[in-house]
């Protein structure tokens, strides 16, 4: 859709998720986010089709199937064929979701490498 001529409208939506995927199972949000987005934008924007663009699937699955985000922002643009597509509002990087830090407590599987003080130490002694 290069060509402005083509674009008949063009809207931002909020598209909640919650509470519908809380309701599904753990290992099928994902999934369901996506097809909650595509009947949000089929009832909102009487589509004859949807493309989903890749950043906006990416920020979807960013964080794995369990944990999709609870609602996200998108820029639908439709065409004079019917066709919408879907971009990301705000241009977020997949690796810059909220993605949570694995973080191990001290002395609990951590191996550190030994200090150049404690070397030395043992070779006096």
């Amino acid at each position: 859709m290069s060509v402005e001529d083509e674009v008949v409208e063009e809207r931002i939506y909020t598209i909640p998720f919650y509470p519908k995927l809380k309701l599904s199972t753990r290992n099928k949000r994902a999934p369901r986010a996506i097809r909650i987005m595509k009947e949000f934008i089929y009832r909102h924007m009487k589509a004859d089709d949807i493309i989903i663009d890749n950043e906006l699937n990416e920020y979807i699955w960013a964080r794995g199937i369990q944990k999709p985000p609870r609602k996200v922002r998108v820029r639908a643009i439709k065409d004079e064929e019917g066709i919408v597509e879907l971009y990301l509002v705000e241009k977020k990087v997949a690796t810059e979701a909220r993605v949570p830090e694995v973080r191990r407590r001290p002395g609990r599987g951590e191996l550190r490498p030994p200090e150049e003080d404690d070397i030395e130490e043992e070779e006096d002694e």
